[in-house]
C-alpha cells in the first residue's frame, strides 16, 4: 500500500530530475540517470529451479548523479568537493542481477547482497556455491531476485559481471587536489628480507620528509622507528622495506605519509540507496529506459551484507541511507552477518572500506566505536548518546533487522557491546531487531581443517543451514510482520557473557594436548581520531565479554547446529598464532577445531568417540534428534534436517 501510494509522486519526480537543476531540499536527491545493460542472458546453462523455473543474468551500468546540496546527501563526507556538472556530482557503479526469467515466477523479494570486496559473499554463505555456480540453489528456489550493487570505491568498475565495482569522483579544494595524512599497517607473515607495503591512495611527495616507518612485535608494544635507510618508494603508491633483525615474520609495520586525492567514499552508501530505490520502483530511468524488474515489481526488499559488508551495513542505517528521499524505507529488511559491533572506515576523508580492527593488526582502525547496539542509548564510557537506529526511528525508516554472528565477532569484533553497554550491563534491543549467535562457528566457515600461520586447525563448524532458515523468517517478517524465533543470544542477564578468561568461561582445559588458551581479546577504548596515528585513551575503556561454554568448550548460548549440540570436536571461535607468526596473538579471523580422541587419552578432560556414540547409527541418531528439535523451533529448514542426517550416517570419523 505505502509504495503504491507513492507511485505518482515518484513519477512526478523522475520526470523533474530529467531537466531539473539542483536546488537543496526542493529538488531530487538524486537520479539514475541511465540503467546501461552490457549484457542479459541465461543463467546457470539454463537451469530449472523447481517451480522458480529458469533464472537469467542481467550485467550493467548504473549512471548516476546526485545533488550535493540536498539534505539527503550531505552526510557524504567531501561530496560538496567533488566535480560537478550542472550542479550534479555523477558517478558510476556496476549492477549484477539473477532473476526468475518468467516474472509470474518470481517471489517479488529482492534480495541485495552487499558485495564483498567486488564479490558475492551471500551465495557462498546461502547457497554455499562459488560466484559462477547455483550450489544448493537455495536463493533461486525460492524465487528471489539478487542484486549486487558497487558500493566500495576503491574497486574499479568491472561490466563483467563476476565484480561489483564503481567509478567514484576524486574530491579537490578549488580544484586543487586534496592532502592529508594517512596510515598504511602491514604484517608480511613471512621470513623474506624485503617487504612491500601498497598505499591505499597516493603519496602527494614521494620524499621521504614528513614520513615515519616503525615496527612492534604486537599492537601494543612500544614502536621502533625505522631510519630513512630502511625504506624507499618504488612508485606513489608503494614503498619497500629492508625489514630489521629481532622481529618475526608477524610484527606489525605502521607507516604515515601525506596521502593526496581522496576518493568520496561515502557514495556507495547513496548507490546502494538510490540504485535499490530505482530497481524497486519499477520506473524506467532518467532517459526512459525500462526498469528491469518492472514486470517483478519487488515489494519487499532485504539487504544482507556479510563480513566487510555487514559493518557497512550497520554504517549506512546509522548513517541514515535506508530513508529513501523520495519517501518511505529502501531495505525493509537487513540482515548484518558476522559484523560484530564493529561499523565501517568508509564514509570518511582517506577512507578505507576493506579495513577492519583485531587484536593484532589495525587495531585502532576507525569504525569500531560508539554507537553499537541497535537500541539508542547513553553511552557510559564515552558519555554520548546514540544507537544504529537512532536516524531511522526518528525517520520511521528502521528495517526489521536480524544480527547474525559467530564466536569470532565476541574475540575479534567486540559483539557483546550489540547488547551490552560496555559497563557490565545488558541492554534491550528494539521490538524490530532479533540477534542470533551461530554457537561456536568461526567468522567463515572453512571448508576444510588448515592451520596456516595460526597454532591449531580452523573451525568447520556449519553456519550455512542457520542463515538459510532465517532468512526466510526475514522475508516473512518484512512481508506480514509475521514474528521470528526469538533472539538467541548470549547476555549478562542469563549468566552467558563472561570475561575472556578460561576458567571464567569455562573452557577445558587442554594445555595437556599442546592447546591454549588466548590472553585477551581485541580490546577497546574510547579514541581520538582527530589525528594520526589514533590516540586511544587507556582510561575509557569497554568491557568486552564472551560467550560462556559447556564442558566441550562450546558456546552454550546461541544457535548450535548439530556440529556443535552433538560434536565431533571442539569447535570456538578463536585461535592463536604459531611460533615465529607473533606467537600467542589472536589469529585474524581464524577459529579452532581440536578433533575428540577415539578413545580415552590421559591429559584430555573430554569425553572419547567411544564414551559418546558406540556405533555410527547411534551418532546419527542423536545427529537427527537434535536437528529436528531445531527445526520444531523453527531454527532449521526440512532440507537441512535431511542433509545433517545423511552427512551424520556417512560419516568416518565414527564407526563402526
Amino acid at each position: 500500500m505505502t509504495r503504491l501510494r507513492h507511485l505518482p509522486c515518484l513519477l512526478v519526480l523522475t520526470m523533474l530530475a530529467a531537466c531539473a537543476g539542483t536546488g537543496g531540499a526542493g529538488s531530487p536527491a538524486a537520479q539514475v540517470e541511465r540503467f546501461e545493460i552490457v549484457s542479459r542472458g541465461p543463467a546457470f546453462d539454463g537451469k530449472v529451479f523447481d517451480d522458480a523455473g529458469a533464472y537469467e543474468k542481467i550485467v550493467a551500468i548504473a549512471h548516476l548523479r546526485v545533488d550535493p546540496h540536498h539534505p539527503a546527501n550531505r552526510a557524504i563526507v567531501d561530496l560538496d568537493k567533488a566535480p560537478t556538472t550542472g550542479g550534479w556530482v555523477k558517478y558510476d557503479t556496476d549492477v549484477i542481477l539473477l532473476r526468475p526469467r518468467d516474472a509470474a515466477k518470481a517471489s517479488r523479494v529482492l534480495v541485495l547482497d552487499i558485495p564483498n570486496r567486488g564479490g558475492k559473499p551471500a551465495l557462498e554463505m546461502v547457497n554455499e556455491s562459488g560466484a559462477r555456480d547455483a550450489g544448493n540453489g537455495f536463493l533461486m528456489r525460492r524465487g528471489h531476485t539478487l542484486a549486487w550493487i558497487g558500493w566500495q570505491g576503491n574497486i574499479g568498475l568491472a561490466a563483467n559481471g563476476e565484480l561489483a565495482g564503481t567509478a567514484f569522483p576524486t574530491a579537490l579544494l578549488d580544484d586543487q587536489p586534496i592532502t592529508g595524512q594517512s596510515v598504511e599497517e602491514k604484517v608480511f607473515d613471512d621470513i623474506k628480507p624485503l617487504g612491500a607495503i601498497d598505499l591505499a591512495y597516493p603519496a602527494a611527495s614521494t620524499s621521504q620528509d614528513g614520513t615515519l616507518l616503525t615496527v612492534r612485535a604486537h599492537a601494543t608494544a612500544a614502536p621502533l622507528i625505522l631510519p630513512a635507510s630502511a625504506w624507499r618508494y618504488t612508485s606513489a603508491t608503494r614503498i619497500e622495506v629492508t625489514r630489521p633483525r629481532g622481529f618475526d615474520a608477524g610484527a606489525i609495520y605502521q607507516f604515515q605519509y601525506q596521502a593526496r586525492d581522496p576518493v568520496v567514499m561515502g557514495l556507495g552508501m547513496a548507490a546502494l540507496r538510490d540504485v535499490t530505490s530505482h530497481l524497486k520502483s519499477g520506473m524506467a530511468d532518467g532517459a526512459g529506459q525500462p526498469n528491469p524488474l518492472a514486470d517483478i515489481k519487488p515489494d519487499v526488499g532485504l539487504a544482507l551484507g556479510v563480513s566487510q559488508s555487514g559493518r557497512f551495513l550497520r554504517d549506512l542505517i546509522w548513517q541514515g541511507f535506508n530513508a529513501d528521499p523520495r519517501g518511505g524505507k529502501v531495505f525493509d529488511g537487513a540482515m548484518p552477518l558476522i559484523a560484530g559491533s564493529r561499523k565501517s572506515f568508509v564514509n570518511r576523508r582517506f577512507g578505507r572500506p576493506e579495513r577492519y580492527s583485531t587484536g593484532h593488526l589495525n587495531h585502532w582502525t576507525y569504525g569500531d566505536q560508539f554507537p553499537f547496539s541497535y537500541a539508542v542509548t547513553k553511552d557510559p564510557v564515552g558519555g554520548a548518546t546514540d544507537g544504529i537506529f537512532a536516524r531511522c526511528q526518528a525517520s520511521g525508516t528502521c528495517p526489521k533487522l536480524m544480527h547474525v554472528d559467530s564466536s569470532t565477532e565476541f574475540w575479534q569484533g567486540r559483539a557483546s557491546l550489540v547488547v551490552t553497554d560496555g559497563a557490565g550491563k545488558d541492554i534491550a534491543l528494539p521490538a524490530g531487531v532479533r540477534a542470533y549467535l551461530m554457537s561456536s562457528t568461526q567468522h567463515m566457515t572453512a571448508e576444510r581443517a588448515t592451520v596456516g600461520i595460526c597454532k591449531w586447525a580452523n573451525n568447520t563448524a556449519q553456519q550455512g543451514p542457520t542463515v538459510r532458515v532465517l532468512l526466510d523468517h526475514l522475508v516473512a517478517w518484512a512481508r506480514s510482520g509475521k514474528e521470528p524465533p526469538p533472539s538467541r543470544y548470549p547476555q549478562i542477564g542469563s549468566a552467558m557473557l563472561t570475561l575472556p578468561q578460561r576458567d571464567a568461561v569455562g573452557f577445558p582445559d587442554l594445555r595437556a594436548l599442546g592447546v591454549g588458551y588466548p590472553d585477551g581479546l581485541n580490546e577497546l577504548t574510547v579514541v581520538d581520531y582527530a589525528s594520526l596515528p589514533p590516540k586511544p585513551a587507556p582510561d575509557k575503556r569497554y568491557q568486552v565479554l564472551v560467550p560462556m561454554a559447556d564442558l566441550d568448550g562450546h558456546d552454550i548460548a546461541g544457535i548450535r547446529l548439530p556440529d556443535v549440540e552433538v560434536p565431533l570436536a571442539t569447535y570456538a571461535g578463536w585461535n592463536l598464532r604459531r611460533r615465529g607468526f607473533a606467537e600467542d596473538q589472536l589469529c585474524g579471523l581464524n577459529g579452532l577445531s581440536v578433533p575428540f580422541s577415539a578413545v580415552p587419552r590421559a591429559g584430555d578432560p573430554r569425553r572419547a568417540l567411544s564414551q559418546r556414540y558406540a556405533t555410527r547409527l547411534e551418532y546419527a541418531k542423536a545427529v537427527a534428534i537434535a536437528a529436528r528439535a531445531l527445526r520444531d523451533d523453527g531454527l532449521l529448514l526440512d532440507e537441512d534436517v535431511t542433509r545433517f542426517i545423511e552427512r551424520a550416517k556417512a560419516d568416518q570419523r565414527v564407526g563402526p
